[in-house]
């Protein structure tokens, strides 16, 4: 039936072009902690805006990296597996006790964990991704660069409205919002809330057996807002996030001949897409914040203060290993978080020589941990009766993370076509862990308890230095240099107290140079932004396993040095009424410049370069970091004669290069190019009212991957990842603004 209605759409449609203005719209951004036009910010910035976000329906962060090229999005076995990676660079290790490199900042409130950064999100103004250091204004978490969200605020006009999707796989989307004056010009309110729900998408040949990566969340979120004087405002949030799965893995790729896997796993291959698991990955994460903030007007100056506290529960048992036996009985993981922040700043106006940002920051977090596993190796040719082989291990650990930090950038106008960005940091950080580690008696290997309680403080500077130079009315060149911050980390892993040694790594520091441009031509209907860039990181923190260590080994170590350096293009147009035309191209060179002892992949050979358990990793590539990847979309604006509402058809092209998964570069953990089409055609209600369309993601059915993976205790060389599009999916979807 949605066939039927897609091309009964794209055949009726009348070619008459709509009326549409050809000046592009300002985009507005607080990059700098401040409301800016995108143009004026010397900063390279892609920006989202919430409505086009709803018309495409992404809803989920891993769906950005289609809409932005330079960002990508490393999967893992669970939310507290995966990361954000930007210009080739994210965080490498599933410690919970590292910061990530990419910040996520909600609403002006930085999340403290990876899996609550990462849930999906509704109702949302606009989403800008910030490239490269950004820890000057956004804190310690923010070396590679910042995916900054902003949700709607409540409106004085009453308002209402909600949307609706389905596709294959019975993917259905609901979400909705009321927002209003309570008591008018003092009380305003908004409630948006949302729930997606998504059958598995990896089938299960097991019979019984669940199917895998699913979805099932929802959440709801409350604002507030006060206008308490002529001067003084308060802005009071609750967000409340909760999912479930049973994610995420993916089918076998590449087994040894004759291993376990080979006999117990079922299709394997590139192509493959089933399973054959007895098991099940089941995850939860739980997500409750609130935040205030006040907003004080005196005479030029702005003065700000965001409140923030955030409790997160994260609940893992990543079970499933790939095959017909139950190796793992037990493998849980039980999380507790707690965060509170606080942000004091003030900002001067900007129509002044000099204009600056100035604030205090204050960042306390704890993490409560427990993790539980029972390895049981009976019936797959490790063990011949029960528990004989049995391994289990007890990991609890309890860590702090405090931060204070000072902050401040000026703008100086030199002259009227010239200005000099100074700015500058300085963080205070304290990390303390609390760990114990157990084998159970009778079990294998047969070892004394571990434990450590230890901490360690680091006081740092960052800074950036930006210079721009207006060229033409509406073009701006600039160029800036700034060496950024993330925070030392802690070794949660298993591994991390059999001794004092590698407990903690050092800061990752980066420096990076960049010279971009920010320009509007033909009568602001050409937009063109770009950006050079060059960054080095010293004291990359990655974590790594032990090469064919059962049970399995992981440690966390500073990776020597990388480099990332590359180019990026942006380009908006609206040269005709009925057409609206954007690009994105992205070119990244992200390697490790200096790891001369990096451990090696499971199974490598001398001949391979492994030379007692280590490599030589020194020029070799990132992970999660495709050399070339590019996004072309269009938007063709077509009216129906004599009838309330207007059609429309949209393309979505997204390309990208191959890719290594591994950042032990293990040659089979490379990911193959592929390009992928996503069609939208529809009705749109002249005033905006409503917008009824059908869609289709990966047109051409072009099989890709999203991860590759593996380990050889059972044979298991490779599996790779599938996102929900790995193959052509239609759906319909309706929103409506009342």
């Amino acid at each position: 039936m949605i066939q039927r209605l897609l091309w009964f759409l794209l055949i009726t449609m009348p070619l008459t072009p709509v009326a549409v203005a050809l000046e592009l719209e300002e985009v507005v951004v607080t990059a700098q902690k401040r409301e800016q036009s995108l143009q004026d910010v010397s900063i390279s910035v892609a920006v989202l805006n919430g409505a086009d976000l709803a018309a495409l329906n992404k809803t989920q962060i891993r769906e950005l990296t289609r809409l932005v090229p330079s960002l990508t999005y490393a999967t893992g076995t669970s939310d507290a597996g995966q990361s954000i990676v930007v210009r080739g660079v994210g965080t490498q290790t599933f410690s919970r006790a590292v910061d990530q490199s990419v910040g996520t900042v909600v609403d002006g409130v930085a999340a403290g964990s990876v899996s609550g950064s990462l849930l999906d999100f509704s109702d949302v103004d606009r989403i800008e991704v910030l490239r490269g250091p950004q820890g000057m204004l956004f804190g310690k978490n923010a070396s590679a660069g910042v995916l900054n969200i902003s949700t709607r605020n409540p409106t004085p006009e009453l308002t209402a409205g909600f949307g609706a999707l389905y596709g294959e796989e019975n993917r259905l989307e609901l979400n909705g919002y009321l927002s209003g004056a309570i008591i008018e010009d003092k009380l305003l309110a908004r409630v948006s809330a949302y729930r997606n729900t998504q059958d598995g998408i990896l089938p299960n040949k097991f019979p019984g057996g669940e199917d895998f990566n699913d979805r099932d969340e929802w959440g709801v979120r409350t604002k507030l807002s006060l206008q308490l004087s002529e001067d003084m405002s308060a802005l009071l949030s609750y967000n409340h996030a909760q999912r479930k799965h049973n994610c995420c893995i993916g089918p076998l790729d590449t087994v040894t001949p004759g291993s376990v896997a080979d006999r117990e796993g079922g299709e394997r291959g590139r192509r493959s897409d089933t399973v054959v698991d007895n098991d099940e990955s089941a995850g939860e994460t739980e997500l409750d914040s609130y935040s205030l903030e006040l907003n004080y007007q005196w005479d030029e100056y702005t003065i700000t203060s965001i409140s923030a506290y955030v409790e997160e529960y994260v609940f893992g048992a990543a079970r499933a290993d790939l095959y017909t036996r139950t190796a793992l009985p037990q493998n849980d993981s039980y999380a507790d978080y707690q965060q509170f922040t606080q942000e004091i700043r003030l900002a001067s106006g900007v129509d002044r020589d000099v204009s600056f940002v100035a604030g205090v920051y204050y960042f306390d977090k704890e993490i409560d941990r427990d993790f539980d596993r029972r390895i049981d190796l009976y019936g797959i040719d490790f063990a011949p009766v029960p528990n004989f082989g049995a391994i289990s291990v007890l990991n609890d650990f309890y860590t702090t993370s405090e931060s204070i930090a000072a902050y401040g950038q000026l703008t100086w106008h030199v002259a009227d076509a010239a200005r000099l960005l100074l700015g500058a940091r300085y963080n205070d950080d304290r990390l303390t862990i609390d760990q114990v580690v157990d084998f159970m008696p009778g079990t294998i290997p047969e070892a004394p308890p571990g434990s450590i309680k230890d901490e360690t403080s680091v006081q740092k500077w960052s800074w950036r230095i930006i210079g721009e130079l207006d060229i033409a009315e509406e073009a701006m060149l600039y160029a800036s240099v700034a060496r950024g911050y993330k925070g030392p980390g802690a070794n949660s892993l298993p591994s991390g107290p059999s001794s004092n040694d590698g407990i903690f790594v050092d800061p990752e520091i980066p420096t990076s140079y960049e010279i971009g441009i920010k320009s509007q031509w033909l009568d602001n209907r050409l937009r063109f932004n770009g950006a050079i860039y060059y960054t080095k990181f010293e004291d990359f923190q990655a974590s790594a396993q032990v090469p064919d260590a059962f049970p399995p080994i992981f440690f966390l170590a500073n990776a020597g040095e990388l480099e990332t350096q590359g180019v990026e293009v942006e380009i908006q147009a609206r040269l005709i009424e009925n057409l609206d035309l954007q690009a994105s191209l992205v070119y990244t060179d992200a390697i490790f410049s200096d790891w001369k002892d990096a451990p090696c992949y499971a199974a490598q050979s001398a001949a391979q370069g492994c030379v007692d358990n280590v490599q030589d990793l020194t020029g070799a590539d990132m992970p999660d970091s495709p050399d070339w990847a590019f996004n072309l979309a269009a938007t063709y604006h077509i009216p129906f004669e004599s009838l309330p509402f207007d059609g429309f058809v949209r393309g979505n092209y997204f390309w990208q290069d191959d890719v290594q998964y591994d950042t032990t570069n293990n040659p089979l953990h490379i990911g193959e190019s592929y390009g992928t089409l996503d069609w939208y055609t529809g009705i749109v209600d002249d005033a905006g009212r409503y917008r009824l369309q059908v869609f289709v993601r990966n047109v051409f059915d072009q099989f890709h991957i999203n991860s590759l993976s593996g380990q050889q205790v059972v044979g298991i060389e490779a599996g790779h990842g599938l996102p929900y599009d790995y193959k052509r999916r239609i759906g319909m979807s309706l929103t409506m603004d009342f």
